[in-house]
């Protein structure tokens, strides 16, 4: 919960939800981000709030492109056009290759839409083809809320490769001022783990080669966060060595310390880069 997270000092978070009623009740730790609208005068540190954002992972539930702006009022800021089996908007990234359909001409819709409204688009889910397809159809920033580096993780021997981020997207996705989500799950992080084993988990020195890699292809260290994917049906076996609970995330932080990252770069990590860019901090591009 709050507590937890505030814990792990962490600031600022995705909450994947259906609406913004729950988020808004009775919660003065936590305020809601809403799309198009700058939070510029909240830090995420101190006494100041936890700021939540909604992003819809599958843009099913949106079932024509003119509904989207009921989501946003709703309080959806960011939205990832497909999940694993993809959309009627997109390939997903479990698409075979060869069938794979890119963005698809509802897609293109919805893209153009979401532009209109600062409906930020998400990245992570989306099949290599749907990702080319999405980056040439709009020049608008981009997010990959949790996914990490493909290069790290067998390339495209991985069979789940199109999950995880190339070397061409994360530079893309830095040129244009986005951020990456550091991914939690272990076999996001390494490959060869014996998924039925409850001691084979990553270190946290493996996991930081993730944040290095991606901020050795952006060329500066604004553009990655933590995006983590603890949101439900995660335990402590799939996650790093080490993170038991959202209250063990500081330790990134104290291995990012040990990698020689100063302060003001450890707190960008763990809220001030996701806050810059929620502000629209044209710093980040």
């Amino acid at each position: 919960g709050v507590i937890a997270l505030m814990g792990g000092r962490c600031g600022a978070g995705f909450q994947p939800a259906p609406g913004s009623e729950g988020l808004q009740a009775g919660s003065p730790q936590r305020t809601l981000v809403q799309a198009g609208s700058p939070h510029h005068n909240l830090a995420a540190s101190g006494d100041a709030p936890l700021l939540l954002g909604i992003l819809m992972e599958c843009a099913d539930p949106i079932e024509t492109p003119d509904q989207l702006e009921e989501w946003v009022e709703g309080g959806v800021i960011a939205v990832g056009m497909a999940w694993w089996r993809g959309s009627r908007y997109a390939a997903g990234n479990g698409t075979n290759h060869k069938n794979d359909c890119g963005l698809t001409d509802l897609g293109r819709e919805l893209a153009t839409r979401m532009d209109g409204l600062g409906v930020v688009h998400d990245l992570s889910h989306l099949s290599q083809r749907a990702t080319d397809d999405l980056l040439e159809h709009t020049d608008t920033t981009v997010i990959a809320s949790h996914s990490n580096c493909r290069a790290l993780l067998d390339g495209e021997a991985n069979p789940d490769w199109q999950r995880h981020l190339s070397d061409e997207t994360i530079a893309e996705i830095g040129r244009r001022g986005g951020m990456v989500g550091l991914n939690l799950v272990r076999n996001f992080i390494k490959t060869g783990l014996d998924r039925h084993s409850t001691n084979d988990r990553p270190t946290i020195n493996e996991t930081i080669a993730h944040v290095e890699h991606v901020c050795s292809v952006m060329g500066h260290r604004r553009g990655i966060g933590l995006g983590s994917d603890m949101d439900g049906g995660i335990t402590a076996n799939d996650l790093p060595k080490g993170i038991n609970s959202p209250s063990d995330l500081q330790k990134l932080g104290e291995g990012l310390r040990a990698h020689r990252w100063n302060e003001t770069e450890i707190r960008g990590f763990a809220w001030e880069n996701w806050t810059r860019f929620w502000a629209g901090d044209p710093s980040l591009a």
